[in-house]
């Protein structure tokens, strides 16, 4: 069967350089980079098939999924009358969650037993666990990285199984971990670069649209368009624009970051957020003011230090709870700024949300 054709992508040589450079910079210690934005592949692909039963099995869920088997962790010292959920959850190290890994950001607690959860997609483990901990996030973060390229992203949860066995296999590894009547609450999405094929993937399934309170997009979102109308893709674009009506009412957040890069063949990330705005009558405003650098030791190396400053602000638009702000820059560097800095730029929105709720 022939897989369906990918548009070209711009400043590709670029960009797998600057990734190169700072997946050696990390050592071993760090997962692989994700692709970078100008690498996102476009158009998505078509509306997934209906959703098969509720239950994930090996039948609905890759192979390697269904197969896989987390370690198993130590006794779980049994909750005296009045202690905390979390007195006695063991978060020492990173849990193996349905091909990626579950973190317990320090800036994560549970009184009660319940928590947030954030699925991130594409980007260094390290970088992206840190900036959500440096940005004081309580919530758990499962990461998961696919390899290069937004298909990759967009057929693991082109079926909503993909979505439910990670939710699932979450929740297992919180009661085995040893918190107290666990439960989850909110569930929250972030992506940076070609992970955004999962989030319009995930946002397509009726049953998690209506599930998902915040989505983060780092430099990520885009579209394509018909090559001779230049029409809009509506799958591609409606349910970002039904999310941001939401955001709008203050009923989720949606929070936009992105940068200036130039694409081929299929809308930027600045004009994609543009055509958002203009559907739900929100204009942008000129702004110059700055968010610091964050203190995370993943940064160092990722980029040559002439490059380490903060981003630099042009736009901003803000109404409910839908925020986006537009920075300068048009390379490989700057898109890797934009993972490295997303909890001083982007991810205080979340916090706020989840903060007043």
């Amino acid at each position: 069967m022939l897989r369906r054709a990918r548009a070209p992508m711009a400043l590709g040589g670029l960009a797998l350089l600057a990734m190169g450079l700072a997946a050696l910079s990390l050592g071993s210690r760090s997962a692989p980079m994700a692709s970078a934005a100008v690498q996102v592949e476009a158009p998505l692909s078509p509306p997934a098939p209906a959703p098969p039963p509720a239950s994930a099995s090996a039948a609905t869920v890759p192979a390697v999924l269904a197969q896989e088997t987390p370690p198993a962790p130590p006794p779980v010292a049994p909750a005296r009358p009045g202690e905390r959920a979390d007195a006695h959850f063991d978060r020492s190290w990173r849990a193996p969650l349905a091909g990626g890994l579950l973190m317990f950001p320090p800036s994560w607690s549970s009184e009660d037993g319940q928590y947030d959860l954030v699925l991130h997609l594409n980007g260094n483990t390290d970088l992206v666990e840190e900036n959500y901990g440096f940005a004081g996030v309580n919530a758990v973060v499962a990461i998961l990285n696919l390899g290069v390229g937004s298909g990759v992203y967009e057929d693991r949860f082109a079926n909503p199984a993909g979505l439910r066995l990670i939710l699932s296999r979450a929740q297992d590894v919180m009661v085995a971990r040893g918190l107290k009547n666990a439960r989850l609450r909110r569930i929250g999405l972030s992506a940076w670069s070609s992970g955004y094929g999962g989030i319009i993937k995930i946002l397509q399934h009726e049953e998690f649209f209506d599930r998902i309170n915040a989505i983060v997009l780092v430099d990520s979102i885009h579209c394509g368009y018909d090559p001779h109308s230049k029409a809009l893709k509506q799958d591609q674009i409606e349910p970002t624009r039904r999310f941001a009506k939401k955001a709008v009412e203050s009923k989720v957040l949606l929070s936009i970051v992105h940068s200036e890069i130039e694409t081929y063949g299929y809308h930027n990330a600045h004009r994609t957020t543009d055509f958002v705005l203009e559907s739900v009558g929100v204009t942008r405003t000129p702004t110059n003011v700055f968010q610091p650098l964050p203190n995370v030791p993943a940064m160092k190396h990722v980029v040559p230090n002439a490059y380490m400053k903060p981003l630099e602000p042009l736009t901003e638009a803000h109404r409910g709870e839908l925020h986006v702000r537009g920075y300068g820059g048009t390379g490989p560097y700057t898109h890797m700024l934009h993972l490295i800095q997303f909890s001083t730029t982007a991810l205080p929105d979340l916090v706020a949300f989840w903060g007043r709720r």
